[in-house]
């Protein structure tokens, strides 16, 4: 099938921003759900815009984003890993798209997918599972129709059922198994009614059908305080 000329084909990806500078520029309410969302993921964040919303100034005096001020400059992108423009002003989005594009600097422009070289999809997260939804920009009302119908499907059962995945995996490939006897054993216990019980938060239910399968190197106890851990840090958020 023959791609039109005017359209991208997206690569998706998920990236480690932790500790890295997102310059955000533009301080209106699309600029706070940006930043909110670069927050939960542990980014250092710039915010460049004479004025900003409410919010984004009660984070700037908790020290939580700085906050630049004033009207963007060229030099604004220096340093940066990526870059937000979220402005009402044309001039100033094509600007700061031609400057991330000359300095290799990964660009969101909000109002216009054309100008971007990464987009921010659509997301459900439950812990460490994340679902992301894109339809390219071309329907952002779509992307958010799909997201609320996965909200109801997906609940925060299965955020505890990663995290119990991951503990398993981390008992198991440190002693000497196969790797095909591993992946057999990560898909019976997927095979259990499992998710059940955890939707409901029977652990001693977990527990018990764990015990069916799991072989004797593997502490279940472990597993379930995996899950009680994640339990109390909260596993259902939406971002």
């Amino acid at each position: 099938m023959q791609v039109a000329a005017d359209t991208k084909v997206w690569y998706p990806v998920n990236l480690d921003i932790s500790g890295r500078l997102c310059l955000v520029v533009g301080g209106g309410a699309v600029a706070t759900r940006k930043i909110t969302s670069l927050l939960l993921s542990e980014a250092m964040v710039r915010v460049v815009s004479p004025e900003v919303c409410p919010k984004l100034r009660r984070l700037a005096d908790e020290d939580r984003i700085e906050w630049v001020r004033r009207a963007f400059r060229d030099d604004d992108l220096d340093g940066a890993f990526l870059v937000f423009a979220a402005t009402n002003a044309p001039h100033v989005q094509r600007r700061v798209a031609e400057l991330a594009r000359e300095r290799k600097v990964l660009l969101n422009s909000a109002e216009s997918p054309s100008l971007s070289t990464f987009l921010v999809p659509a997301r459900i997260r439950r812990g460490d599972f994340l679902l992301a939804v894109s339809t390219g920009g071309a329907s952002p009302a779509l992307s958010a129709l799909i997201k609320r119908r996965l909200a109801l499907q997906f609940g925060p059962e299965y955020g505890l059922l990663v995290r119990l995945m991951a503990a398993l995996r981390h008992q198991v490939v440190g002693c000497a198994e196969q790797s095909a006897d591993n992946r057999e054993l990560f898909h019976e216990v997927l095979a259990l009614p499992i998710l059940e019980r955890i939707r409901e938060r029977d652990w001693e239910g977990v527990r018990q059908l764990l015990h069916q399968v799991l072989p004797g190197h593997v502490d279940g106890n472990l597993l379930i305080e995996a899950l009680d851990t994640q339990e109390t840090a909260g596993s259902g958020e939406e971002r």
